[in-house]
């Protein structure tokens, strides 16, 4: 059977009716994605939203929370599937703060969803990696991809993963992942990130596409027949479709 699977960080701060319009026009079948909030300004939990727009079965559990941000109190990560969700599970990789008072003290966590793909299971992880000025790979990410590959290291059948790793592809962090997985997304040269102008906090910008940060893996049995980046206006990433058979 032929899905099609989409990875995104959809960007807390975009327009989320423009990120449902793209999801639909990708016609994705299960979708990864990252940068969920919950309790803004505008009371809007938008990993709930997007499920309910798309009429999809989902699951969401938070990273991080502050008090008194008024433009999120929490965020996280979600799975999306047309297919039954049989089961879920969650695995803090980086514990949670609380009122975190930069990107690499925030709480990181992988989620992952069982589906029931017309009576084939089909396993789906994602997650969030920390963000570092220039993503220089710390000691303490090292520990962070550590823990998310000893999460991973046994999916060996009917298994995906898409996820912002924040991190380049001759990375400590992706050349461990190759080691466990198969790339399914496109040649790593296609870049994913800053699809806009990015400032953080004036220590680091980027303003053009200049990284790719964004990914697919999939275990050995996972036929992938077709894998792109996706062009579009929204985020500051850009998202991987991609084709699999399963």
């Amino acid at each position: 059977m032929t899905l099609k699977i989409l990875q995104w960080n959809i960007w807390y701060k975009e327009d989320i009716d423009k990120i449902v319009e793209e999801i639909k026009r990708s016609q994705a079948d299960v979708i990864t994605a990252q940068e969920f909030i919950q309790h803004s300004a505008t009371d809007l939990d938008t990993a709930k939203y997007i499920a309910d727009k798309l009429g999809f079965n989902y699951f969401y559990h938070t990273a991080d929370t502050w008090s008194g941000r008024e433009e999120k109190e929490a965020q996280g990560n979600a799975i999306f599937s047309r297919f039954p969700i049989v089961s879920t599970q969650h695995t803090y990789i980086n514990p949670p703060k609380h009122n975190p008072v930069n990107a690499l003290e925030e709480g990181r966590i992988y989620v992952e969803t069982t589906l029931d793909v017309k009576g084939e299971p089909l396993v789906a992880g994602t997650t969030h990696l920390s963000f570092t000025p220039g993503f220089e790979i710390t000691e303490q990410r090292k520990k962070e991809a550590d823990n998310l590959i000893n999460i991973i290291k046994n999916k060996k059948t009917n298994y995906i993963f898409g996820a912002d790793l924040n991190a380049g592809p001759d990375s400590y962090v992706i050349k461990e992942f190759e080691k466990q997985l198969s790339n399914v997304g496109p040649d790593y040269r296609e870049k994913t990130f800053a699809n806009q102008p990015f400032d953080y906090y004036g220590m680091y910008q980027v303003e053009d596409l200049e990284w790719r940060l964004d990914y697919l893996f999939a275990s050995d049995d996972i036929k992938v027949t077709n894998a792109q980046i996706m062009e579009t206006e929204y985020s500051d990433h850009l998202p991987i479709l991609a084709e699999i058979e399963i």
